[in-house]
């Protein structure tokens, strides 16, 4: 059986409209099991290569730089045991405009043809070159294989990376920190049980906290632990609580603004 492996990117909008879970179940119903993925940051050159677009755009006025430029994309990585994972992805996905898109797509879900919420390629030449452009070769190859393979690591710790975008975790600087150590997780030690293990654990402690002091405590707990973790893994560099910022977006870790100001007021 050939064409076993797609992938989609679920674009800032997506994000922020808190889609994921739609997405996820709606994939899941068509055949698709989530096998890896990662948070990303888009910018229009970026896509303009994704989409072979070549016109000259005002990166400022131009609605597909703001959306691009304006929070995290996630990329999910797929694997569809019948085959035909591109093809029937596309029909998943829907029309380009939400109101041409039939219900039980995804972009029926979307509210205009900018704001909708996904992109994936059409075959699976387009595959393979939208992925090297999105993540690197080396990075696309190692997914490329991961998700033939069928070896699944899900959807639940790839939609734990996502920023919170409201609510009490949405301010709070330990769920920050989780959530940016498992983007770290997800780019340089995605097999390693261990590293996801401790956050999983640090993550259900605070979420039964009910107020700050009692957050910042857990994590102080549980900090020690994961930073030997990942200086084990040879990130000691990013290990910090909070990570240096600086370190992050040298190595293309995604931090929110939201998130930036959370790290850097949380002494204040």
């Amino acid at each position: 059986m050939t064409g076993r492996w797609t992938f989609a990117l679920i674009t800032p909008d997506g994000v922020v409209g808190e889609v994921f879970d739609s997405i996820v179940e709606l994939l899941q119903r068509n055949g698709f099991a989530v096998v890896t993925g990662r948070v990303l940051q888009l910018d229009l050159p970026t896509m303009m290569r994704v989409y072979r677009a070549s016109e000259t755009v005002d990166p400022e006025n131009d609605p597909f730089a703001r959306l691009y430029g304006s929070g995290a994309a996630c990329l999910l990585l797929l694997h569809r045991a019948a085959g035909e994972a591109c093809a029937t992805l596309t029909r998943c996905k829907g029309a380009t405009r939400p109101d041409a898109a039939q219900p039980g797509t995804v972009r029926y879900l979307g509210e205009n043809v900018i704001l909708n919420l996904l992109h994936s390629p059409d075959d699976p030449g387009n595959a393979a070159r939208e992925l090297s452009i999105l993540v690197g070769q080396e990075a696309a190859e190692r997914y490329r294989a991961e998700a033939m393979s069928g070896v699944l690591r899900g959807a639940a710790a790839l939609r734990a990376s996502l920023p919170a975008t409201h609510g009490w975790e949405a301010i709070s600087g330990p769920v920050a920190v989780n959530r940016i150590r498992r983007r770290i997780g997800q780019q340089f030690a995605p097999g390693d049980e261990g590293l996801q293990a401790a956050l999983d654990d640090e993550r259900d402690r605070i979420a039964v906290c009910r107020t700050s002091g009692e957050r910042r405590l857990v994590a102080e707990r549980a900090n020690p632990s994961i930073q030997r973790r990942l200086t084990s893994l040879g990130l000691g560099e990013l290990a910090g609580a909070p990570p240096d910022q600086a370190v992050l977006a040298e190595h293309g870790i995604f931090v929110s603004k939201l998130e930036q100001l959370v790290l850097d007021t949380r002494d204040a």
